[in-house]
């Protein structure tokens, strides 16, 4: 299936699309929308820290007032409190695949036995606990994500 420059591949990855990952057909695979999420919330939290870091330093190397009114200026829903919602998310989506990863890789949980490929190809690691683990990693992300949100905006 052509879409402009890009050829939409099923399941065939290569360099291209570690590049351009929404050049792959991700219905019926979670594995690559939660690899994808990985990696773009990976950059938002290096962005978010660095930010951080620089927003932070200015108003306490200016002293205890200028700490204080920056924190008070910070309160209210505005583009600074929607940014940090926007980082929260992402921290909540990464911390919870990492440990998916983690629990996947490290004590190969949910991996399933070897089996002799058939077309069409599907891993074994798709598709049971693995495939279940993701979803709850995807609601669960959600849940909190939607409870930050309301202690955010609205306490």
């Amino acid at each position: 299936m052509e879409r402009g420059k890009f050829r939409f591949a099923s399941n065939r990855l290569g360099v291209m699309a570690s590049f351009y990952p929404w050049i792959i057909d991700i219905k019926g695979n979670p594995e690559r929308v939660a690899f994808t999420l990985h990696r773009l919330t990976g950059v938002i939290l290096v962005g978010f820290i660095a930010l951080h870091i620089v927003s932070t330093n200015t108003p306490a190397r200016a002293g205890w007032e200028a700490w204080v009114e920056e924190v008070q200026r910070l309160s209210g829903v505005n583009l600074v409190s929607i940014l940090f919602f926007i980082a929260m998310g992402a921290l909540v989506f990464h911390s919870l695949n990492g440990i998916r990863l983690l629990l996947v890789e490290l004590l190969a949980l949910g991996i399933g036995r070897p089996e002799k490929p058939k077309p069409p190809y599907i891993p074994p690691s798709l598709k049971g606990y693995q495939r279940t683990l993701i979803y709850v990693v995807f609601i669960l992300s959600l849940v909190i994500w939607a409870l930050m949100g309301y202690v955010i905006f609205l306490m």
